[in-house]
């Protein structure tokens, strides 16, 4: 359900590290599944060929996949998709033969992936979302995988895939089998958690306090709107910046501002009675909804927002109109890039969520897989996609990065990042919690000669910019003793985080009925926050949102939700 974590293709660490922008743990509410070392026990599970982990086949094995590209995917000369410095790995260290059958853009992947799937003619092991991993379970398809991961799969890939506490297996869990490998990224989990980012040079002119509670934040708004900030004499600033799709979790969405009333965006959420409930709807939403009307009719909201993209968000930072916004882990990058380089006295700092009440704000967190790995019925060695992966991250992570330079990470001079060319890639939900935790362990001894990567670099970038290099400044923001991951932080020591509870498939109602019903929220949510609408036809909009399908959805919804508590 959350916009967060639809990916497809090879996004790694090597990449994301560009922006200093990584990964993070996953915090963990009552309702989120318990963690376990492995994934659901099957007594119908095929038994896996006799192979340990990180083991050399003998006779080498061949198996064939399929792989989506795009204009990313760069490569040295003599270099392709079929042939780099992963294929090597793979058959000289380990004795597998990886056969790409086709390689199409990653727009164009799941149609071309249809096709196949028709014919009933996919490679050994192939990426699937949800919905294409559920029609190849209907059809019998799928390698059942459970013993193949209990028996493959090395300690260090186990650890990797539970730093989420299940949740990825749980969604790759159909009738009691595990038929997907969960494929997470370094950008997701609790570092898709929403926070605060607050003009702090602003704080400082109007002489006010940081927040600390939600009202806080309604003053804040309110000065930052009224008061000038920016001296120009203009009444141009924005007191809390949003846009038309202030749902979609980027900068400038109401996610957060909703979960400090305890209300949840396109979410399945348990309600009183245990039952899942679509959270958009619910009642939690009308006083957050009320008090954005309020803020709306003084001034403090921008006026234009119902028809403001994102990329106009970016432009009001950039030009100085924005102090305040509810964002990600992130936005350190992005706000130097649009807003400190062009004027070095923008200050920023990011706060956790803040609550209307005594009771915490829970943040709501994106999914931590959307994809999987899955392996055809009858394929020869259904453990090769688990050693794969096996393999994936040993080098990439078990071996501390090593050799050095790293060959698998992005080259700065030419762009080129060896790191996506692998068929399969699971990264670490918690690589850039860890690092940030080191670093700042590291600061305080004064010695950050043993860190291992990516914490040399973030260290190094952090020691640039406490010696006044301030190009480093995006490091301080994203890595420093306050910076958005010190929120994280503080997220994932609280074991806090509110997941999606339907991990499943689109139902049928859910895939004919969802898109044109979250159309109609945003709708009217829009229209009560702009006063065309009074709160009331949130109530109305509720009612007739479980008439257009809302109810069928449900009822399949906790129908799955039954089966696989």
């Amino acid at each position: 359900m959350n916009k967060g974590s639809k990916k497809v293709g090879a996004a790694s660490v090597g990449a994301l590290l560009a922006l200093s922008l990584l990964a993070s743990a996953c915090g963990k509410s009552e309702d989120q599944p318990a963690a376990s070392s492995s994934a659901p026990s099957s007594p119908s599970s095929s038994p896996a060929a006799s192979v340990k982990p990180l083991s050399k086949y003998s006779p080498p094995i061949e198996v064939s996949t399929v792989r989506a590209v795009d204009a990313t995917f760069k490569y040295a000369e003599g270099d392709s998709i079929d042939s780099n410095i992963w294929t090597k790995i793979f058959e000289n260290d380990y004795g597998i033969k990886v056969k790409n059958v086709w390689s199409v853009d990653a727009s164009q992947y799941h149609q071309k992936l249809n096709v196949s799937v028709a014919s009933g003619d996919i490679p050994d092991f192939l990426e699937v979302n949800k919905e294409e991993m559920k029609r190849l379970a209907d059809a019998d398809m799928l390698e059942d995988l459970t013993k193949v991961w209990d028996q493959t799969a090395s300690p260090y890939l186990k650890n990797v895939l539970n730093q989420d506490g299940s949740v990825g297996f749980k969604a790759a869990t159909i009738g009691g089998k595990l038929l997907g490998i969960p494929r997470t990224y370094s950008n997701g989990g609790i570092s898709t958690a929403p926070m605060l980012y607050v003009r702090t040079d602003w704080l400082q002119k109007l002489n006010l306090p940081e927040p600390k509670t939600m009202d806080d934040v309604f003053k804040i708004a309110t000065a930052f709107a009224k008061q000038d900030p920016d001296g120009n004499g203009k009444a141009d600033t924005i007191g809390l910046a949003l846009n038309k799709d202030f749902m979609d979790g980027g900068h400038g969405s109401l996610n957060g501002f909703f979960n400090g009333y305890h209300a949840y965006v396109d979410q399945f959420i348990k309600d009183a009675g245990g039952k899942l409930v679509y959270s958009s709807v619910q009642k939690e939403m009308k006083e957050p909804l009320k008090k954005l009307q309020e803020l709306y009719k003084d001034g403090v909201l921008d006026k234009e927002f119902g028809v403001k993209p994102q990329a106009k968000i970016q432009e009001d930072v950039a030009a100085g109109r924005v102090g305040l916004a509810f964002g990600t882990v992130a936005d350190g990058g992005y706000i130097q890039k649009e807003n400190h380089t062009k004027d070095p006295k923008a200050q920023w700092k990011a706060y956790p969520l803040l609550s209307i009440d005594a009771k915490a704000a829970n943040p709501q967190l994106a999914d931590t897989a959307s994809t999987f790995y899955v392996v055809k019925k009858g394929s020869k060695h259904p453990e090769a996609v688990v050693q794969l992966a096996n393999i994936y991250v040993n080098r990439f992570y078990e071996t501390s990065y090593a050799p050095n330079p790293n060959p698998f990470i992005t080259d700065s001079k030419t762009g080129i990042f060896p790191g996506k060319y692998a068929p399969v890639v699971i990264d670490p939900l918690n690589t850039n919690l860890e690092a940030f935790r080191k670093v700042q362990e590291a600061f305080k001894k004064g010695d950050g000669s043993k860190l291992d990567f990516p914490a040399s670099i973030h260290f190094d970038r952090m020691t640039k910019f406490k010696a006044g290099d301030d190009t480093m400044w995006f490091a301080n923001m994203v890595m420093g003793a306050d910076g958005t991951y010190s929120v994280i932080d503080k997220y994932d020591q609280a074991k806090t985080g509110q997941y999606n509870l339907f991990l499943g498939s689109a139902t049928p109602a859910m895939s004919e009925k969802l898109p044109t019903l979250k159309k109609k929220v945003y709708e009217t949510y829009t229209k009560i926050i702009m006063g065309d609408a009074s709160i009331d036809e949130f109530d109305k909009f509720a009612d007739e949102f479980k008439k257009l399908g809302g109810d069928a959805i449900e009822k399949e919804v906790n129908d799955w939700y039954s089966k696989n508590k």
